[in-house]
């Protein structure tokens, strides 16, 4: 049996040289970690079909590692919003991102409920129709900047919608998953304490955001520590962490993931609106995130993934149904909101269709709350997978192939 070090080992190796080996392709760098640790757990996989011999076994320290990594993928993802770029798109766009969002849930869920009960599949219809509605923020921000579009307007009501997306969907998964905890509980008193834990995030939230705009308008020259790239103490990114695992804190009094997946979103979230103008403390986060623990978490996702519960015929009959699905959820709301761009807004809907962050997000909540069995669970991580691999590089190739600031000045 491998020890926990030579399972870290195989992760900081997986690790380091999977965005080598993706920089000159359009893949983001965690579905090559995914699939990484995918590949590693097949090997094991195929020597225990073979053999009867298992080389894998618990890992608790890297299970722990994983899940921080889990909480520090939510919260770079709230760090991701940008306030100001939502503030300035004004009213009618943010409403028109929100628009876009119901229509996206109004069309999944009859679609997912048709896919069901022509397959025979054991998914919970709801919750899978809010998981297909989420986005991928963090993709939608990369192709956007990479592509130079991120300055123009179209390129900013782009990500705009991205954010609604996310924001959107995290509350509703977690308003879902105590819908669940509360109908499954036997404690009369637990459906108070679920909502007042919800209600005490929320409340933490705004109480931090007070609280963090007095600091700074009352004494700018103490928090300007928190940014300065030579303190010793790294006061900002201890502070940070204060408030993530004080969020997380508070939402693991009732042991729901939902909780704490929002808590942890929600505190960066509030980081991203107290020092919006800090990159430098958002680079120190990233490369504790992106440089370790969040890698440990994927490939760790990808080493436990239980190829015998999803290889089968009626587990895989279902990915091209979700994956056209979640294309026709995503992409006609944008065409029955055109403006008049309709290949412009053809080729926003497809960068929006892929949902890789909060779509495995979504996941491992399922998992948690047992609305997902083992193969719904491992169906969800590769439509993640595929729909991030297709969505950036087709979205480069329709950009290109309709030269839309060419044709119809729509950028």
């Amino acid at each position: 049996m491998i020890n926990e070090y030579f399972i870290l080992l195989i992760i900081v190796i997986l690790a380091f040289f999977m965005p080598l080996l993706l920089q000159r392709t359009n893949i983001p760098a965690v579905v090559g970690e995914i699939v990484a640790g995918m590949m590693v757990g097949f090997i094991f996989f195929i020597i225990y079909q073979l053999t009867g011999e298992t080389f894998l076994g618990e890992y608790p320290s890297v299970d722990f590692l994983a899940h921080i990594g889990f909480i520090f993928l939510m919260f770079l993802s709230g760090l991701e919003l940008d306030f100001v770029r939502i503030e300035s798109q004004g009213r009618k766009k943010q409403l028109r991102g929100v628009i876009v969002f119901v229509m996206t849930l109004l069309i999944a869920f009859p679609l997912v409920t048709l896919l069901n009960n022509l397959t025979g599949g054991g998914m919970e219809t709801l919750f899978v129709t809010i998981v297909l509605a989420t986005t991928a923020l963090a993709v939608v921000l990369t192709v956007v900047r990479e592509m130079a579009l991120n300055r123009s307007p179209w390129g900013q009501e782009l990500i705009v919608n991205a954010v609604i997306a996310d924001v959107a969907a995290m509350i509703l998964l977690t308003i879902y998953a105590i819908g669940v905890d509360v109908t499954g509980s036997d404690d009369i008193l637990f459906p108070l304490l679920a909502v007042s834990m919800f209600i005490a995030i929320l409340v933490f939230f705004i109480v931090i955001y007070r609280l963090g705009n007095w600091a700074m308008w009352y004494f700018p020259g103490t928090l300007r520590r928190f940014f300065r790239s030579d303190d010793p103490h790294e006061l900002g990114v201890r502070a940070s962490l204060m408030i993530i695992f004080t969020f997380v804190a508070i939402s693991s009094v009732i042991d729901s993931k939902a909780l704490t997946v929002l808590g942890a979103f929600l505190a960066g979230a509030a980081i991203s609106m107290l020092f919006r103008d800090s990159l430098l403390l958002g680079q120190k986060l990233n490369g504790i995130g992106y440089g370790f623990l969040i890698p440990v978490f994927f490939i760790t996702i990808g080493i436990n993934f239980q190829f015998a519960d999803v290889l089968n015929m009626a587990t895989l009959i279902l990915l091209p149904g979700l994956v056209i699905i979640t294309a026709v959820a995503k992409i006609v709301p944008f065409l029955l909101l055109s403006s008049g761009c309709a290949r412009r807004d053809l080729t926003q809907g497809v960068l929006m269709t892929g949902g890789l962050t909060l779509m495995i997000a979504g996941a491992e909540i399922g998992k948690d709350l047992g609305v997902l069995d083992a193969s719904s669970y491992g169906l969800l991580i590769l439509l993640a997978v595929v729909l991030a691999v297709i969505t950036p590089t087709l979205f480069r190739y329709l950009f290109t192939r309709f030269r839309l600031a060419e044709q119809e000045g729509c950028l």
